[in-house]
């Protein structure tokens, strides 16, 4: 029976004072009328009068009215099943596919909780209800397995389903999302794993692991590393292949040993032409393997144009630049001139220097320009960079003359407020924030440190300020002293990007840095990230979408990431990015959500293999912003194919940290007892409270406007108007 209560805002006996006020103001209004009525008649107009005012004096009191139900809910089972390609292995535990099968003719699920219900659920990478626990609801056609969200996603549904218990039927093997045993702990519930599949290594060869570059450039041989795997053969050979636009260009042979064993084989091959290419890696097959889905690897390459051309412009000969030309001469993709200055207009390589200007893809200055530099010289490379937007990497000098700069000041990521010559001896210091910058990464976990065990270089003690859109990459330290003068800054505004190194005597980071595992290669990878962040143009797109990598194993979601800008590149935060993605007649559609600042982001699932092609367009109320286009691949591998083992060690360790049990299909009999001892099968009481603010309520106003217009009515018929 529901329980109603009335509350104010004001105390109770304010009300009743209403009360009595309104009682007393209808009397005196009707005490005497005109013409006289009847005693009966009149003291329904007082009441009509009364209850009206009462009414209105009572809404400013501000009443609310709380009706409070309690029913009791039924204990709920929650029953999910593995519906991912895995299910359907014939392994050395014989078919899953029939021992679901069984598993569903054995055990009637709907009388496992006798005072309670039981929901069914079927997972694969996400959750989804089953209208009852019929073998013929499951697919077994899902290409990836994320429990954790399964059982995050059940948990979400404890408080209104009055859940006791979880029952998973699984392989326990999750190829996306965290490790579950995680969510077990955390959501409070018993888990009762049921296995499918057997523990045993399974006779199988697979490719598990490809690493090579994604960002490649024409002409140049490429590595290709695969890791084969391999279990239950003894002395076969496979062949391990990577095939172009079905040609094979490249194969190795290997003996597989007994047990189960990895093995690493070293592909590579030459691309040519630019843009993004596809290959696929295959392994051979052999009898008796459990699956050859698993036996081939697709990867995409973005080729570069072969070399890139790099000038150095040197104020004078100088240790640096001997070191900057032999240090970026030890990369193959990069062909490297230098002109150095021998007369103010003249350079001891050429006397010309516009057709080296003209085909330079990147200028470094070292030491450059000189007071002594003809403003000639000065013109033709502020000229050349303006026309081509050619990126500047600038290597300070003790003899660079500040007023000669400033007519390339437009591009440089800083300026000097005050020249000096005198110098001193500073440390680099890493920016905490950009320690993980492209430029500055190593490949080590410790390139700070690296960074800090620099030998000291040179600076001159001028005042130098960073641009407001610059970033500073390491600053100065002076012994022990930190500083907050820049020493490694970049910028890149309006297609335009420049990287200084406010410092000179660079030489000491290669020659003095050998012997130390940590920093003698530092030197050569700063140039050569600096090079290529440099050299890799940015576009000027208002709408870019990329997905997050080349190409995905199926099961994966197909992650994007987007930015889009208005005519005058400010960011735009609440567009509808609208990204379609294409696969012959089929189309795939999804909107990428806003982060700020213009960025976006969105994914897709269930995408089959194949190459897709994808569309992104951008609106904003109503105005079209723009398009991007790109393509993205989904390979032949299944992600439910990689690891086909039961992960008995999982389901146990869910089954004891959540305080249920496993169980094994032969061993089902035992489940409604463990359910019973383990699970907590009680209805539970809910109270539920509707609250409702009168004075808020139309219903109310109305029956004030009735009260006001029946007593209108009775006067009018009485000739009291």
């Amino acid at each position: 029976m529901p329980n109603f209560s009335f509350s104010f805002s004001l105390p109770v006996v304010i009300v009743l004072l209403a009360a009595a006020l309104a009682a007393t103001i209808a009397w005196f209004f009707y005490r005497t009328t005109i013409p006289p009525v009847p005693p009966r008649t009149k003291a329904l107009l007082i009441t009509l009068r009364t209850l009206s005012l009462f009414a209105l004096l009572v809404l400013l009191a501000e009443p609310l009215v709380r009706l409070t139900t309690t029913t009791a809910k039924k204990p709920v089972l929650a029953i999910l099943f593995d519906d991912s390609k895995s299910m359907t292995i014939n392994d050395a535990g014989g078919d899953r596919k029939e021992i679901y099968r069984r598993l569903f003719a054995d055990m009637n699920f709907t009388s496992l909780v006798p005072n309670g219900e039981v929901r069914f659920y079927a997972f694969g990478s996400s959750l989804r209800p089953l209208a009852s626990g019929v073998f013929d609801s499951l697919a077994l056609d899902k290409d990836a397995t994320n429990i954790s969200a399964a059982l995050r996603g059940v948990a979400e549904e404890r408080e209104r389903l009055n859940l006791a218990a979880l029952v998973l039927v699984t392989d326990g093997n999750y190829n996306l999302g965290q490790n579950p045993l995680y969510d077990a702990e955390r959501i409070g519930l018993p888990i009762f794993p049921i296995g499918i599949g057997d523990t045993t290594e399974q006779k199988d060869v697979l490719i598990t692991k490809v690493l090579t570059n994604e960002l490649v450039y024409a002409e140049t041989e490429v590595p290709v590393d695969v890791t084969v795997k391999s279990a239950g053969y003894r002395n076969e050979t496979v062949d391990v292949s990577l095939h172009h636009e079905g040609r094979e260009v490249s194969r190795a042979r290997i003996t597989l040993q007994e047990g189960t064993r990895e093995y690493s084989v070293r592909l590579s091959y030459i691309p040519l032409g630019e843009g993004v290419k596809r290959y696929t890696v295959r392994i051979s097959s052999l009898p008796g393997e459990l699956t050859t889905a698993n036996n081939q690897r697709v990867i995409l390459a973005r080729v570069l144009k072969s070399k890139l051309h790099i000038l150095l412009l040197a104020g004078v000969p100088s240790p640096d630049l001997s070191i900057v030309k032999y240090t970026l001469r030890e990369d193959k993709n990069l062909t490297v001139s230098s002109l150095t200055l021998k007369t103010p207009s003249t350079f001891y390589e050429r006397d010309n220097p516009q057709t080296l200007l003209d085909s330079a893809d990147c200028l470094v200055l070292i030491g450059f320009p000189l007071s002594t530099t003809s403003e000639t010289i000065v013109e033709m490379v502020r000229s050349a960079v303006a026309r081509r937007t050619v990126p500047i990497f600038f290597i300070d000098g003790q003899n660079v003359d500040e007023r000669k700069l400033e007519a390339l000041s437009t591009v440089l990521p800083f300026t000097i407020v005050t020249p000096s010559v005198n110098e001193h001896i500073v440390f680099a210091e890493p920016v905490p924030a950009q320690r993980n910058h492209p430029i500055m990464a190593t490949g080590s976990e410790r390139s700070a440190e690296a960074w800090k065990r620099l030998p000291p270089i040179f600076k001159t003690q001028a005042v130098v300020r960073a641009k407001p859109e610059a970033v500073v990459l390491a600053t100065a330290r002076v012994a022990t002293v930190v500083t907050n003068d820049p020493l490694i800054l970049l910028r890149n505004i309006n297609r335009q990007k420049s990287l200084a190194v406010v410092g000179y005597g660079i030489w000491r980071w290669r020659l003095m840095a050998q012997g130390n595992r940590e920093t003698e290669h530092l030197m050569a990878t700063f140039l050569t990230n600096g090079i290529r962040w440099l050299t890799t143009r940015d576009d000027a797109r208002p709408v870019k979408v990329t997905p997050v990598k080349p190409a995905f194993a199926q099961g994966e979601q197909i992650e994007f990431v987007g930015e889009v800008y208005d005519a005058s590149a400010n960011p735009i935060d609440n567009a509808m990015l609208r990204v379609t993605a294409r696969l012959h007649e089929r189309e795939f559609e999804t909107v990428l959500r806003p982060l700020g600042n213009g960025r976006y982001d969105g994914s897709l699932e269930g995408l089959g293999e194949g190459d897709y092609t994808f569309t992104a367009s951008a609106t904003h109320e109503g105005q079209q912003l723009g398009e991007d286009r790109g393509r993205f691949s989904v390979g032949e591998v299944n992600l439910e194919y990689q690891e086909t083992r039961m992960n008995i060690q999982l389901l146990r360790q869910m089954a004891a940290r959540s305080g249920g049990a496993f169980v094994m299909p032969r061993e089902i009999v035992k489940l409604p007892s463990l359910l019973a001892e383990r699970g907590s099968f009680a209805p539970r009481e809910v109270q539920t409270t509707e609250e409702r603010e009168l004075w808020n309520w139309p219903y109310v106003l109305g029956l004030v406007v009735a009260l006001l217009g029946v007593e209108w009515f009775m006067r009018k018929s009485h000739g009291m108007l």
